[in-house]
């Protein structure tokens, strides 16, 4: 099974209206149109995304070109879900070396949640959306965490965060089942340099 992890779209971290669950800003949607071009000739199989904004209109685009429903997995959201106002790694890196460093020694507890309950919840969903055919493709539109989570554990890393995806990137698997999993690439991002068809 191949099992490609998108992260979603630059959203528009100063929209009053969702200031916690922000849609996605022009640029964000582009970049959402470039992974849709992108995964449109790949033999995608099913659409999966997270329950927030961002990572649904990213999954969009591809799901109407494919004639496919997005189907909603929670475990698939972002540690920072609950929280009244969405940071970017970018707005939290700019609060100076003390504030970023405090984030990448637990972000996910930075961001108020549980690492470990947070952790379960991603390998949880990464469990669900890899049940299924052999020869499926599953294109997942989630989070930065979340493909962090995946690929620590796949690769036997003990912390969290060892990358740093990009907006509207591709993270590629292979996978029997959930534990065994290969990785072919992370954080592939050409396809944003490409004209869009």
């Amino acid at each position: 099974m191949r099992l490609t992890l998108v992260r979603h779209g630059r959203p528009d971290e100063g929209d009053t209206a969702r200031p916690h669950d922000p849609p996605l800003r022009a640029d964000g949607r582009r970049q959402a149109q470039a992974v849709a071009a992108l995964l449109a000739g790949e033999g995608v199989t099913r659409v999966v995304a997270s329950p927030l904004l961002r990572a649904h209109q990213t999954a969009l685009p591809l799901a109407e070109r494919l004639g496919l429903p997005v189907d909603t997995v929670d475990g698939w959201a972002e540690a920072d879900r609950h929280l009244a106002r969405y940071r970017s790694t970018e707005t939290l890196r700019a609060q100076g070396e003390a504030e970023w460093a405090r984030f990448l020694a637990d972000p996910v507890r930075y961001l108020g949640g549980d690492p470990e309950a947070f952790r379960a919840a991603v390998l949880g969903a990464l469990q669900v959306s890899i049940d299924g055919e052999r020869e499926a493709h599953v294109a997942v539109f989630t989070h930065g965490m979340p493909i962090n989570v995946v690929l620590s554990h796949v690769l036997g890393l003990s912390k969290i965060i060892h990358f740093q995806p990009g907006y509207g990137s591709v993270t590629r698997l292979r996978a029997r089942n959930a534990e065994r999993i290969g990785v072919v690439s992370v954080n592939e991002s050409g396809h944003h340099q490409l004209p869009l068809t």
